[in-house]
């Protein structure tokens, strides 16, 4: 009987993830570039099959896709330096069950150029944040810790750190943010500790969504650290003070998924979470700097 009833929680809790996935599309990422805003989602939105796209904006434009993968099921999961852009795009072959990934670089106006040819990802490289080294290595979050992996071979821990990690953001300066399960650490490259944020969770909230009251992403600028808190529904801010505040909380059905400081605006991005059949919608707004909030996409 004991068998029967954990069985079956681990059957729901595996739909529910991947429902995340197939109905809000948290999976990827957002960046900034310059004056332009790159994230992932599908297209087009309404996409049944989940064809994953990189969508691209600047100020005073319309949002467009800048590509769309051929394969469903697939994902993409981005990185710049500020000059290159690498893209991670994933595929599920349903035949094997499992993942295959390539890696392509490009630039804004450039056509995108695959670096690493199709591989089996063991590992879901990208989910959790990376960083490309060069053209021949990529630097990756993988719970619970931060791998290292050149082409052609196979990952290896780039440093040990203290505590479980989930994700990780790469800044300027060769910093790096590591988010926990409660907490968040800028670093330097080799994992030394320059700032840390502890608490971030509200024990106190109900009604997370999926039951998951955890922080979904990270950005950091200026000794701010902004937050998309997925189980609060809510985007916050802790300053240079260690004083937090709330953005924007949002109400069911949205739900926070990414964040990006934008010059000295800040981008909120969510979509709604329902499991209905109905088209995921998503909802980017820019926060400008005197607080008001405009509508993106």
């Amino acid at each position: 009987m004991y068998y029967n009833k954990t069985y079956k929680i681990v059957i729901i809790a595996i739909t529910l993830i991947l429902s995340v996935s197939v109905f809000a599309h948290p999976t990827g990422n957002m960046i900034t570039v310059g004056k332009h805003v790159l994230w992932s989602y599908i297209n087009p939105i309404d996409d049944s099959e989940h064809h994953a796209c990189v969508m691209i904006w600047s100020e005073g434009s319309e949002p467009e896709v800048l590509m769309t993968s051929v394969y469903a099921a697939s994902d993409f999961m981005l990185y710049t330096n500020q000059k290159d852009i690498y893209i991670i795009e994933r595929r599920h072959l349903q035949a094997s069950q499992q993942f295959e990934i390539r890696i392509l670089k490009t630039a804004i106006g450039k056509e995108p150029k695959v670096i690493w040819d199709w591989m089996e990802d063991k590992w879901r490289i990208g989910e959790g944040g990376f960083f490309m080294v060069s053209d021949h290595q990529i630097v990756f979050a993988r719970y619970p810790n931060i791998y290292c992996m050149d082409k052609g071979k196979v990952p290896t821990p780039y440093f040990e750190f203290h505590k479980p990690i989930s994700g990780m953001r790469f800044l300027a300066n060769n910093q790096m943010l590591l988010l926990g399960n409660n907490s968040c650490w800028l670093v330097q490259q080799d994992g030394k500790i320059i700032n840390q944020w502890d608490d971030l969770i509200d024990e106190t909230v109900k009604n997370a969504p999926l039951n998951r009251n955890r922080i979904f992403d990270v950005d950091y600028h200026n000794e701010e650290l902004l937050l998309a808190y997925w189980g609060k529904r809510s985007f916050e801010i802790i300053d240079k003070f260690g004083h937090r505040k709330t953005l924007l909380q949002q109400q069911e059905p949205f739900t926070p998924h990414w964040v990006a400081f934008f010059g000295e605006e800040k981008l909120l991005f969510s979509s709604k979470l329902v499991f209905n059949g109905e088209t995921p919608k998503p909802n980017l707004i820019k926060v400008k700097l005197d607080g008001n909030t405009a509508k993106v996409w």
